[in-house]
Order: structure tokens, then sequence, then C-alpha cells
């Protein structure tokens, strides 16, 4: 193609080109068409560069305003003013966004926009971008930060419908906030400063976050970021995204309270639409429980506390709280009504006070009332009762045989399971099936079994009723049995993991651990929980047997094992236990 050596083009032969502008403004589109009028045409030349691939035809690299005004005016067969250079698209771009950052029209959401295509073209390296754009770092990076507005702000710029100064305050907001703020600065013509006001009100302060900031530093929507490029900014110190610091915020709370949960049984996380009021739990003062309860209290599951999710006290814990009131108004009332009892009978006889103040001092003044049981403790109680009635079953032939005629006369032959029983038989026989069978494959199989076999099998059925009875006839069977928890419970590591560590308090309490340990249990108390476990485990010289906390007791059914249940009732909690049956766990 050959390229003309004149320097005027017709307008017919020139063509728009790759403009980073996107808007001409009509009113100083119709000033400069005015002054074309008056200088009689076109002073200044546009640069323009070969079309690829057509004939003659030439594209605008800078300049298209003057080109539109001169069309306008003067038609397609004006000759327009022009400067032919070969450029490939990279130089091209940065020759008209040069030209146009020197023009005092040119929009900065349009020098962004072209600013980010360069830095692209040249894979991300800012030296040579803002070389090439005859730009410094500084303003390279003030127009890349631009981009953090939405488009609809960015196009708001272009038209002047908003300032750099909205545009520099809106790139903190999150965009899916920016539209919504957008809308009533141009509706209502909001200032720069009344909006920067406004945005103040939402911006939370990183000095006040209970999460770690180090994150922040780089966040594009930290104040500190714009503060350091833009004009206009909220100052250092703010997060102006409050829905991801509120993120932040929740997850820090839902962290404390997560450490909390080996401490309480109930940890609750407070919110301003909870309406929650604490109940504080107390030993002493208006609403004490006495001594003696507070400490069972410590292992009820309603003991607790509560962390804070509110704004102001975000993360802060308070102690010691009760999550039944109705129960925890019984305890206060039964305390004050004691109270009351001793201080009358003190003064009816008044040279016994000192012996009654004493004797209080060594002892609650009430029996601790009963308290809730989590729910992990009884699923961990109810396991080890079906065991102890199977282990029993298992050595007992006169009872297990009657207990077997008791199933089919109840018609509750069902609560045999089915399931435990194939698990002893393929122990027992070495079977090697433990499937489901029908009535005709069962028959077969067992038609095979060994004589010597039938016997201990014949009592594995009676066992595995244990597995499968509800827990009210499983109840019913430990009193028939005669079952004495000494002879098979022992406090263990898996048993005390359960615990929380104020339930923990509580047993220690119960068990009399608390007492054997005397001075060492407050450093123990201190230490990690398995630490504690470990040295409530290990009391020099303290005999363990025997040491049944209530929770782990079935309660007592006087009808059926009378004999037995009376005379276990009267024994007393010595610390010693009998022998322990030499007997083979039932699927142990």
């Amino acid at each position: 193609m050959n390229i003309p050596t004149q320097n005027t083009l017709p307008i017919l032969q020139i063509v728009q080109g790759k403009n980073p502008r996107e808007f001409f403004d009509p009113k100083e589109l119709a000033r400069l068409e005015e002054g074309l009028r008056a200088a009689d045409g076109v002073l200044q030349p546009i640069v323009v560069r070969p079309k690829a691939g057509e004939c003659d035809i030439f594209e605008i690299v800078a300049g298209e305003r003057r080109w539109r005004a001169a069309k306008n005016v003067f038609g397609d067969t004006y000759a327009m003013p022009v400067v032919i250079r070969a450029l490939n698209d990279t130089d091209a771009e940065a020759v008209a966004l040069i030209e146009n950052h020197h023009r005092a029209d040119m929009s900065h959401a349009e020098e962004a926009q072209a600013a980010r295509r360069q830095l692209m073209r040249l894979r991300g390296d800012r030296q040579e971008a803002a070389k090439s754009l005859g730009w410094s770092i500084g303003t390279l990076e003030r127009r890349l930060a631009l981009l953090a507005c939405t488009p609809e702000v960015l196009a708001a710029l272009t038209r002047r419908q908003i300032q750099l100064g909205h545009a520099e305050l809106l790139a903190g907001v999150p965009p899916g906030k920016q539209n919504s703020v957008l809308e009533p600065i141009i509706e209502r013509g909001i200032s720069v400063a009344i909006l920067k006001t406004q945005l103040g009100r939402f911006a939370r302060r990183l000095a006040d976050a209970i999460f770690d900031t180090a994150g922040c530093a780089a966040c594009p929507h930290n104040s500190g970021q714009q503060a350091g490029l833009f004009d206009e900014s909220l100052g250092d110190g703010f997060c102006q995204h409050p829905t991801h610091y509120d993120e932040l915020t929740e997850k820090a709370v839902e962290a404390k309270a997560d450490t909390l949960r080996e401490q309480y049984p109930t940890v609750k996380i407070v919110r301003a639409t909870d309406g929650f009021t604490p109940l504080p739990l107390a030993a002493d003062g208006p609403l004490g429980v006495g001594s003696g309860q507070y400490g069972a209290c410590k292992g009820c599951a309603s003991f607790g506390c509560a962390v804070s999710a509110m704004a102001g006290s975000h993360g802060d814990v308070t102690h010691s709280l009760c999550f039944n009131a109705a129960c925890n108004s019984r305890k206060v009332s039964a305390w004050r009504k004691a109270a009351r009892s001793e201080k009358e009978a003190g003064t009816a006889n008044a040279p016994a006070q000192a012996a009654n103040a004493a004797a209080r001092q060594k002892t609650p003044v009430l029996k601790p009332a009963a308290t809730t049981v989590p729910q992990r403790i009884l699923d961990f109680r109810l396991t080890q009762w079906r065991r102890w009635a199977a282990r029993e079953l298992m050595t007992n032939t006169d009872k297990n045989r009657r207990v077997l005629i008791a199933l089919a006369r109840a018609g509750q032959a069902g609560d045999v399971g089915a399931d435990m029983f194939a698990k002893t038989m393929n122990k027992l026989t070495g079977t090697g099936s433990e499937e489901k069978l029908d009535f005709a494959h069962a028959l077969r199989q067992v038609d095979k079994i060994d004589a010597a076999y039938l016997d201990r099998l014949t009592l594995a059925v009676a066992a595995a009723a244990a597995f499968g009875a509800s827990e009210r006839h499983l109840v019913a069977l430990l009193n028939y049995l005669g079952i004495d928890e000494r002879r098979h419970f022992q406090l263990s590591e898996e048993f005390l993991a359960l615990h929380t560590l104020s339930e923990l308090e509580a047993l220690a309490g119960e068990t009399g651990l608390r007492t054997a340990m005397g001075v060492g249990y407050k450093l123990a108390r201190g230490k990690k929980k398995p630490d504690f476990i470990a040295a409530l485990l290990s009391v020099p010289g303290l005999t363990y047997e025997g040491r049944v906390p209530a929770v782990m007791r079935y309660p007592r059914a006087p009808e059926i094992g009378e004999d037995e249940n009376a005379a276990r009732s009267g024994e007393a909690d010595d610390g010693t236990a009998g022998e322990p049956e030499n007997a083979e766990a039932l699927a142990a």
C-alpha cells in the first residue's frame, strides 16, 4: 500500500481507531465545532495509522474529537491535517493515552481502563507500562486503583456525573454496595465531603478488631490503601468492607467459643437479636446456691458461659452462668430457706452458735440437688449398663434362663440383639458369618455347630437382649440381676475425657479426688484438660476401686431383686469392691 506524503487526508478515508476515550461530551464537542468554524479549519493535525487489510484507509490514533467536529462542520471531503505513523496496537494506544492524558477532557476512568490494557500487553510490568505511557509509577498506581470501582461508577465518572473524589472514596467500598451508594450521589448531588462523612459512619476501626488484622494491610478495602494513593480517603486504620469485617469477627467469636467448649458444657454465642439476659451462678451472694450445690452445678448440662457477638463487646466472655432459669430459681430458694432455718436455730440456741458455724464450714447446708446430665455421658452410661448386664448374664446360668423365659413370656423376644448375637456366635464358634439370615438358613447353620458350644450360645441369647432392650427394660434387668456398679465401673481416661473441665471439677468433688489431691488439686486444675485428667487418675496412695459417681448408678426398683438391693444400699462406699468376676464380656 502506498502511504501518501501529503499531510492531509479526506475525512472519508479516515475511520475510528481503538480510542481509550469512551465518552464525548456533547457540550464540549459543540464548543470545539464553534472553534473550527472561527478558525476556518483544523489547525492541529490528528495522528493516524494505516488500517490493516484496507487500501488507502487510515484509522485514528489520537484526535478523534477533532475528526468528529470537522466531519460535522465541513463534511466527508474535508482535507484533514494528519500525521501518519506506522504503529502497532501497543504503541498506538500508548500514543493515544499520552495525548489524551494531557488534555483536560480525558476521564480518569478512561485512563484507568487504558492503563489496564497496556499493563496486560506488557505482561504486568508496571515500570515498563508507566514508561510507555509517559507516567510516573505513582500515576499508574492511582489509575489502576480506580479499577476497584464498578463499571457503573467508572461510567458515571467518565460522563462527569460524579467527581474524581467520589470515585476514589467508592473504590474502597465493596463492589456490591457501590452502585447503591452511587444512585443518591447522582440524584441528590451529594458532595465529596458529605460522602466521606457518610462512609465513615459505616467503616470499622481495625484497632477494634478481635481478629488478626495482619492480612488487612494489603486489602483494597483498607482505608490506608486509599490514603496512600488518593487525595480523598477516610484516612488510615479503617475497614471499608463491613460485611467482610463482620465475617472475620464472627469467625473470631466462633473460635473463641470453641476454645471454651472444653471447659463448659454449654457455650452460648449471644447476638443482639437474642434478647439474652445472663443468669449468674454463684455459691454465695443474693443469688447464691451454696458451695455444695455450686460444685454439683458445674457438672450440669445447663452450666456454662456466654460469648458476646454484639457490637462494642465482641468476644467478651461471661463465665459461670446457668441456662435453666426454673432449676436455678428452685436451688436459690432452697439455699435461702436452709440459711434462714440455720439462722433461726442459732438464735434459739445461742451457746451452740459457734459449733453450728464450725459445722457449716465443714459441710454444706444442703445436700446437692440433682442436675441435668449431658447427653454424651448418658450415652456412655447406657452402653456400660448394657455391657454390665451382658457380663452378668453370661456368668449366672440360673438367672440367664429365667430372663430368657421372661422375654418369651412378655413377648420381648425381639429385644435380643440379632447383630450382637451373630458377632458373639462367630467369636465363640468361628462360623465366619455375621450377616442376617432367614430362619431356614439359620437352622442349617446352627445344626452344624458342635454341641459343646450350645450351652454357651444359649447363655448368649439372653445376654444379647441387654443390647436390644429399651432403657426401661434394661434398668429392670439390672435390678433383677442385682448389678453392683462398684464391681464393673472404674474411673478411666475414656470416661473422664467425655467431661468438660467444669464437669471434671464437679466429678472430682463428688468422688473425693479433690480432697485426696489436697493442695495439688489447684495446680492440676490449672493445666490443660489431658494433663488434668492424668493428674486425677494418678493420685498417690489412692484406692480408685468403688468410686462410682452418681451418674453411673442405675435407679433402684425395690420390687425387683429387693433383697439384693436392700443389702447393697446399706453398704458404705469405703473405696473397696469385691473381686471382679473372671467372665468373658459379651462382644467386648
